[in-house]
This record gives structure tokens, C-alpha cells and sequence, in this order.
């Protein structure tokens, strides 16, 4: 199956989505809705609170965000050649790294909180040695101060970007500045919708207030540790390959390959700051760590054993989803 993937045409991205769909199948089949509450912010206890009572739309929002955050992330890559081959093995196992737990099944915040981060990314690897990129160094804060209304713990990723603007161009004061303004604008507009509408001690100020506190682990499951352990095999896999997947690239590629290692490091740190850690807190992490995957992958040279580890993956997804453990 993972043949189909291996080309970057327009017909290979559009099978995404079927493949989502058939990754994601028990969410249609048996579909759920996610319940919010007001620490998760008004943005998203307003979102579910108007789709609670249409758990399959629910299901069907969260396929479409995940194939369209899967075409990006192949945009990403290939755009800016971080393989030696346009290909979409990233996007592929960023559609398996978000569904590996079955609570990650369903339409939740971080869903909606990757879609602005990614457009964070878009923004920050075009700064690459240009003259004029104001506008891409105010939107990538912009976009990732908008994903923090989401999904709080996003905000972080402010200074692993603030350090990637320095390893991509001479990073001048004026360009800290227009970054910081990015950041503040996007807090500042929704400040003011806050205090406008009445809505502080409602909705911001237990936003902040509960997310900034050390938070509750949830019952731990077989379920959810397959998934958790998973993750960690496939973080400590991309690691000990750092210097296989930078080799033969050119300076711009190895400094963005780098990124993304810097994003892979501070996700875990990131997960702190919610006010709850369960299986589908791992999406924070699937980005980053599904393009070195796919980057991983791409390179073995004996397609039998990529497949072979595309085949385990689908197998363990669709037995943790229908319960056959």
C-alpha cells in the first residue's frame, strides 16, 4: 500500500483521504462527541458545545482536518526538499500517529490547534535567507498565538520558533520585534473579545488559571499505554537517526531537519501545561515526529520491510480501535 505513496502526484495526495476514512473507520461506525468544558477556553467550549448533539460530523470534521494537515505537512516536506525524493510518507504516518489511541478518534482541540501551528511552520521556512519576510515572521507568531486559544500548551512553541528564526537567516532586532508583535496582536484580539463580551471570569481567567497548574494524569489503560509506548519507540528511532537523515542534504535541509527535531524536543514539556494528560495529548507530537518518520522510512531500501512496518502499525491501530486486545 505504501507504494502508492511513494510518488508526489496529485492523484497519490487525494488517496489520503480515503485512507483517513478507512484509518479512521470505528470513529464513523461507532461515533462519539467530545465533551469541553470552560478551562478549555471559550473557543472550544463554544465549538463543542454547538456540535455535542452530532457525534458523526464530529467524526467527519476530524477527517478532514487530519487530511488536510496531512497534505500540508507533505507541502512542507517537499516544498522545501527535506527527502531526497518528493514522496508523502509523511503525511501517511501523521494520519497513523493521530489515530493510534482510540480517544484520539474523535474531534478534539489539538486537532484544531495543529492546523494553525502548521500554518506557523509554512510561514517560518519561508524566512530562509530572504530580504523581505515581515509578513512571514509576524504571521508564524500570529498563528501560533491562535493555536494557543485552542489548545493552551501551543504557546510554548513561540521559542523554538524564536530559536529557528536564528538558524534560518541573521535574526535582526527588528525582526525579534515584528515576531514578538505577531504573538501579542493574536492575544490581544482575543483579550479584547474576552473583556468586550464579559466573558474574563468565565472563560480566560480559568483558561490560564487551571492550565498553568500541574495537571491530572488520567486512568492509565493497556489501551493507552500501547500508544504512549509506541510514540516513544518511534521518538527514540527518528533520534538515533539523526545524522542518517541529514546526510547527503543541503544546508538549508539539515537546518530545517533540525527544527524539527527542536519541535520534537519540546513537545513532551508542552503537555504540562493542560490540565489533564491522556492518550490524545500525544497529537501535539505527531507533526514533527510523523516527517521524520516518513523522512525515515522513505530511506530503507528494501520496500518489503517498510511495508512490513506499515502493515504492524495498521494491525495494532485497528486492534486497539475495536477492542480486540
Amino acid at each position: 500500500m505504501l507504494s502508492f505513496f511513494r510518488q508526489n502526484l496529485f492523484f497519490n495526495s487525494l488517496l489520503l483521504l480515503p485512507y483517513t476514512i478507512i484509518v479512521r473507520i470505528h470513529s464513523l461506525i461507532y461515533p462519539e462527541s467530545y465533551a469541553s468544558s470552560e478551562i478549555e477556553g471559550w473557543f472550544n467550549w463554544t465549538l463543542f458545545e454547538w456540535l455535542k448533539n452530532v457525534p458523526v460530523i464530529q467524526s467527519i470534521l476530524a477527517i478532514l482536518l487530519i487530511f488536510l494537515q496531512a497534505v500540508t505537512i507533505n507541502y512542507i516536506v517537499n516544498r522545501h526538499r527535506l527527502t531526497l525524493r518528493p514522496n508523502l510518507f509523511p503525511g501517511v504516518f501523521y494520519i497513523l500517529l493521530v489515530s493510534l489511541s482510540k480517544e484520539s478518534l474523535y474531534l478534539n482541540p489539538v486537532l484544531f490547534a495543529n492546523v494553525f501551528f502548521l500554518l506557523a511552520v509554512v510561514n517560518l521556512f519561508k524566512t530562509y535567507r530572504v530580504a523581505q519576510v515581515s509578513t512571514s515572521i509576524f504571521n508564524s507568531a500570529f498563528f501560533i498565538g491562535i493555536a494557543s486559544l485552542f489548545y493552551m500548551p501551543t504557546l510554548l512553541y513561540l521559542l523554538p520558533c524564536f530559536i529557528a528564526l536564528f538558524m534560518l537567516r541573521s535574526f535582526r532586532v527588528k525582526e525579534r520585534m515584528q515576531y514578538l508583535l505577531g504573538a501579542v496582536t493574536a492575544l490581544f484580539l482575543a483579550f479584547s473579545i474576552f473583556f468586550y463580551f464579559g466573558l474574563y471570569h468565565s472563560f480566560l481567567q480559568p483558561y490560564f488559571n487551571s492550565n498553568i497548574a500541574l495537571p491530572q494524569i488520567s486512568d492509565i489503560q493497556l489501551k493507552a499505554l500501547i500508544p504512549t509506548g509506541l510514540v516513544l519507540l518511534a521518538m527514540i528511532a527518528v533520534i538515533t537517526n539523526y545524522y542518517s537523515l541529514r546526510k547527503k542534504k543541503s544546508i538549508q535541509s539539515q537546518r530545517k531537519i533540525d527544527i524539527l527535531y527542536w519541535f520534537l524536543f519540546f513537545s513532551p514539556i508542552m503537555l504540562l501545561f493542560w490540565y489533564r494528560i491522556d492518550s490524545w495529548s500525544l497529537l501535539l507530537i505527531s507533526m514533527p515526529l510523523s516527517i521524520l518518520i516518513g523522512m525515515m522510512l522513505y530511506r530503507v531500501k528494501n520496500q518489503l520491510i517498510a511495508e512490513l512496518i506499515h502493515f504492524v502499525a495498521l494491525a495494532v491501530i485497528f486492534t486497539i480501535h475495536f477492542g480486540l486486545i
